[in-house]
């Protein structure tokens, strides 16, 4: 329990070191669909306490201030509906102090509880009838939140960013140079279609299955499902660029309803994360989420 916590902990430091000044943990998102970064900094540091605290594992709060603060995101499903927020957040060094105590405490909490100490006896695992149970939500909420943050930084402008150090090494298979005429089967897999029979399958987690999980995951129901198929592989960049050149963001019947409202209200022509280069026609991009944790001078990729 404490290596995880410890890894899930170092994670978002180690991500949140990817900002390039104080000043960006401040920036609004262009969409207004989320908080500053600075929110996301100390949300996850605050569900630790108010958890454990419903739970009975902690008696007082440790910043009641922060922790109501830090508390309540933004309703991303409601795409239109913005956020005009103004919030006075602390400094990043104030924010940062507050994280500081929270490892504190949930780490002692680890520690010392009887159920967690080594030789506790008899060992078995935390279900969801265990106050336990409110710790191993707050390491899995972290760690959803590891993906939000993420893709909020992406958003950003480059020059927001920087490559942290430790952080993993590109996949050997990232192009030097820019790529923008991708071949299938050279540049992106070849990706073909799996049958998949019909059948019927059961959906839904035992109560007492021996992991955490998140209340929708619980019951069990039957379902008919008729034979489908399934790309081999998760679409690729080459792939999604073929769409984009046959004209898919103008054409609504590849789109749900709600997606295709999305792409109208934002008047979308491509993948947010791709910026146009040169003609329109010639549908070359480039991908600002890739460059995002390159240090100056690093090569751009496609």
């Amino acid at each position: 329990m404490l290596n995880y916590f410890d890894n899930t902990w170092t994670l978002t430091e180690l991500l949140f070191a990817s900002l390039q000044g104080e000043p960006v943990f401040y920036v609004q998102p262009y969409h207004q669909l989320r908080h500053p970064l600075v929110f996301y900094y100390g949300h996850p540091a605050c569900l630790y306490i108010n958890k454990l605290r419903l739970a009975g594992l902690l008696s007082a709060p440790c910043n009641a201030h922060y922790e109501v603060l830090f508390e309540t995101g933004v309703d991303e499903m409601s795409w239109d509906d913005l956020s005009q927020s103004h919030v006075a957040w602390p400094t990043i060094r104030e924010v940062h102090a507050y994280r500081a105590e929270v490892y504190g405490i949930v780490r002692r909490l680890i520690e010392t509880h009887p159920d967690l100490r080594d030789g506790a006896e008899p060992a078995r695992p935390i279900l969801a009838e265990s106050p336990l149970w409110a710790l191993a939500m707050a390491f899995e909420h972290e760690r959803i939140h590891l993906e939000t943050s993420a893709v909020l930084m992406r958003e950003l402008p480059l020059p927001h960013l920087g490559r942290p150090d430790g952080w993993v090494a590109l996949h050997p298979s990232a192009p030097a140079t820019d790529v923008f005429e991708p071949e299938e089967g050279r540049d992106y897999p070849r990706n073909g279609m799996v049958p998949v029979e019909g059948g019927e399958v059961t959906v839904g987690k035992p109560a007492d299955w021996p992991s955490f999980g998140w209340d929708n995951e619980y019951g069990e129901e039957e379902r008919g499902v008729p034979p489908f198929a399934a790309s081999r592989y998760k679409v690729s960049n080459g792939e999604m660029r073929q769409f984009v050149a046959a004209g898919g963001y103008r054409e609504s019947r590849y789109w749900s309803d709600e997606g295709w409202k999305w792409r109208s209200f934002r008047h979308a022509r491509w993948p947010t994360f791709w910026t146009a280069v040169g003609p329109a026609g010639l549908h070359h991009f480039r991908q600002p989420c890739r460059l995002s944790f390159f240090r100056s001078g690093s090569p751009p990729l496609s």
